[in-house]
C-alpha cells in the first residue's frame, strides 16, 4: 500500500509539472502565432469583408429611392443581393483561410466588433422588412445601417494596425493553376449575371423575362461554389489582377441598378453593358500570368 501511495504521489507531482510546463509555454505559443500572422493584412480583409455586404445593401436601398413608380423591384433584385451576400462570404473565406487566422480579432476588439456588425445586420433587416411592407426605405435606418457597417470595419482595422508588430513574410499564395482560373471564370459570370438581375428586372417585358433566367444560373452557380468549396480556393490564390476586376465588378453590380430602376426603359441596355463589362475583366483575370506573390 505505501509503495502504491509513492507510485500515485510521483504521478501527481509528475502531472502538476506537465500541466505548469504547458502554462509557462502558452506565451511562447502565442508568441510565435502572431509572428506568422500579418496583422496589417488581415485588418484590410476585415474592413473590406465589412465594406462589401454594407455596400450592397446600401446600393439596394438607394435603388429603391430612385426607383420608377412602375418598378417594383423588392422581389427579384434582392435574391440577386443575397447571392451576392453568399459568393463574398465564400470568397473571403479562401483569403482569411491564407494568412492563419480565423478569428483574426481577441478580447474586447473582438466583441466591440461583434456588436457593431451585428447592429449593421439588425439595422439592415429591419429596414429591409420596412421597405417590403411599407415601399419606401427608411432613409435614417439605411444610413445608420451604412454608418454602423463602416465603423465595424474601421474599427477592426485600426484594432489590427494597433497589435501588429514587426511585418511578417508574405504568406505564399495558394497555386493559380487550370482548376482555379476555370473556376475564376465562372465566378466572374455568377457576378455578371447578378449585375444584369436588377437592369433586366427593371426593363420588363422580355427583359423580366431574361433577369429570371439571370437570377436562377446566378443561384446554380453560386450553389455549385458552395458545394464544391470553389469560391474560397480562388480567395487563397488571387494575385492583385483577379482582386482588381472583383472591386470592379462589385462597384458594377451595385451601381448598375440604381440609374436602370429610376430610367426603366434603359436597363437593358445598362444590363447588357454591366454584365458584358464584368465578364470582360473576369476573363482577362483568368488568364493573366500568375506573376509574384504579394
Amino acid at each position: 500500500m505505501t509503495e502504491e501511495r509513492r507510485f500515485d504521489e510521483t504521478d501527481r507531482v509528475q502531472g502538476q509539472e506537465a500541466a505548469q510546463a504547458a502554462l509557462d509555454a502558452l506565451p511562447g505559443i502565442a508568441g510565435r502565432r502572431d509572428g506568422v500572422i500579418d496583422r496589417r493584412r488581415l485588418g484590410r480583409i476585415l474592413f473590406f469583408e465589412a465594406f462589401v455586404p454594407t455596400a450592397a445593401f446600401v446600393s439596394w436601398f438607394l435603388a429603391q429611392l430612385a426607383r420608377d413608380p412602375s418598378v417594383n423591384a423588392r422581389s427579384l433584385p434582392t435574391l440577386a443581393l443575397l447571392v451576392v451576400m453568399l459568393m463574398w462570404g465564400q470568397l473571403v473565406r479562401g483569403l482569411r483561410e491564407r494568412y492563419g487566422a480565423v478569428q483574426a480579432l481577441r478580447g474586447a476588439p473582438r466583441l466591440m466588433h461583434q456588436v457593431l456588425t451585428g447592429a449593421t445586420a439588425a439595422a439592415f433587416l429591419t429596414a429591409l422588412v420596412i421597405t417590403f411592407l411599407r415601399g419606401d426605405a427608411p432613409v435614417l435606418l439605411v444610413a445608420l445601417g451604412g454608418v454602423l457597417g463602416l465603423g465595424a470595419g474601421v474599427w477592426a482595422w485600426g484594432a489590427m494596425r494597433r497589435d501588429a508588430g514587426e511585418a511578417v513574410p508574405v504568406t505564399e499564395h495558394a497555386e493559380m493553376n487550370t482548376a482555379v482560373r476555370i473556376a475564376t471564370g465562372c465566378f466572374g459570370l455568377g457576378l455578371a449575371l447578378i449585375a444584369a438581375v436588377g437592369p433586366l428586372f427593371a426593363a420588363g417585358g422580355a427583359f423580366g423575362a431574361l433577369s429570371v433566367v439571370a437570377a436562377v444560373l446566378a443561384v446554380a452557380i453560386a450553389a455549385l461554389g458552395r458545394f464544391s468549396n470553389a469560391v474560397p480556393a480562388i480567395g487563397a490564390a488571387w494575385r492583385t489582377p483577379q482582386w482588381t476586376a472583383f472591386a470592379i465588378s462589385v462597384v458594377i453590380t451595385c451601381v448598375a441598378p440604381i440609374p436602370a430602376f429610376a430610367t426603366p426603359s434603359f436597363g437593358g441596355v445598362i444590363g447588357g453593358i454591366a454584365a458584358g463589362a464584368i465578364l470582360v475583366l473576369f476573363v482577362v483575370a483568368a488568364l493573366w500570368p500568375a506573376g509574384p506573390d504579394a
